[in-house]
């Protein structure tokens, strides 16, 4: 029996002799003219004593097996962890979510991101003429591809950046494609491009912080470069480009025109003002056109009499093709 168990005896049984004594006048007992005998203590009250003994000890057991000392070495092993890891799981799980949520509006542009444009701009290099403009954003690269009248690639001699800070600009030195992207937001610039035997320098502005980027811009610049095709047939030469043949170069046919029906899909056409509009990727032989551009991937626009019959060049071989819907 150990000590938390005998004290535990002795104060229950205290306890109940305490009750018996309490019973009797001590004014009585004093003067040893007691009116009446004490009570006698029954078997009953001994078994009931025992029991709340053997309650004591069973409670007292119990203490002694929840209450086990700790170490030194616990202790500081604790403390270790609480200093090295302070927060608990869940409370880290959660401090990951606020983090996540506050790089997102960081890192978010106020309107969205911006919407990929591919387009084909003219050049005009008379005097007075506005220069293109491009629209770029920070973190988007833009292409700069320049063509001649026939569409063949013009390659650059040269370049000019102004605010050289706020873009960063990659050419390889031999072949007519610049690479630009802007490196700040909500600035403006300019770019003077050089290109081979031409002695006017093509002026591009350039802008950031817009709805739109441009992802390709193809450059017509009119005239012929060094790397020029002669027409497969005699045709009128055009030294500047019509705004609405480049429209239906990328795909958007003048408002009011009629779509036509191309047999077996070699591509698409249009009457517009008494003329046919026709958007292909083959070399027209008949009729001949009175203006036609082209895109760096081959695509070609040509503008002709109205005709329900055209003869095409397709991997060497005259086809016919036939239009409907005129």
């Amino acid at each position: 029996m150990n000590k938390i168990t005998y004290a535990a005896s002795t104060i229950l049984c205290l306890a109940a002799c305490t009750n018996v004594v309490a019973q009797t006048d001590i004014y009585d007992i004093l003067r040893g003219t007691t009116s009446k005998a004490p009570p006698s203590i029954s078997i009953e009250d001994v078994q009931d004593a025992a029991a709340s003994s053997q309650q004591a000890q069973s409670l007292a057991a119990d203490t002694a097996i929840q209450v086990q000392p700790t170490t030194l070495r616990e202790e500081a092993f604790k403390q270790l962890i609480n200093q090295t890891y302070p927060l608990k799981p869940d409370q880290i799980q959660e401090l990951h979510r606020h983090h996540d949520i506050t790089q997102q509006a960081i890192q978010a542009p106020p309107f969205g991101p911006p919407q990929p444009v591919s387009s084909t701009l003219n050049v005009d290099l008379a005097p007075g003429g506005l220069p293109p403009v491009i629209r770029l954003a920070t973190g988007f690269v833009t292409s700069i591809v320049f063509l001649d009248s026939t569409g063949a690639p013009w390659p650059v001699s040269d370049y000019s950046l102004g605010n050289p800070a706020g873009f960063n600009l990659k050419w390889d030195n031999k072949t007519n494609t610049l690479f630009i992207q802007s490196t700040q937001d909500h600035i403006s610039g300019n770019l003077a491009v050089r290109l081979a035997e031409l002695d006017t320098p093509v002026m591009i502005s350039i802008v950031t912080g817009q709805r739109e980027v441009d992802y390709r811009v193809d450059m017509q610049v009119p005239g012929e470069g060094p790397n020029a095709e002669a027409p497969l047939v005699d045709s009128l030469t055009v030294k500047s480009v019509s705004p609405t043949l480049l429209n239906v170069l990328d795909g958007i046919p003048p408002s009011g025109s009629i779509e036509l029906k191309v047999a077996a899909g070699y591509g698409q056409a249009w009457s517009y003002n008494g003329k046919i509009l026709f958007r292909t990727k083959l070399t027209l032989l008949s009729p001949a056109w009175s203006a036609t551009v082209s895109s760096a991937d081959g695509t070609r626009v040509y503008e002709l009499m109205q005709t329900p019959l055209l003869l095409a060049s397709k991997n060497g071989k005259t086809i016919k093709i036939e239009l409907a819907g005129m």
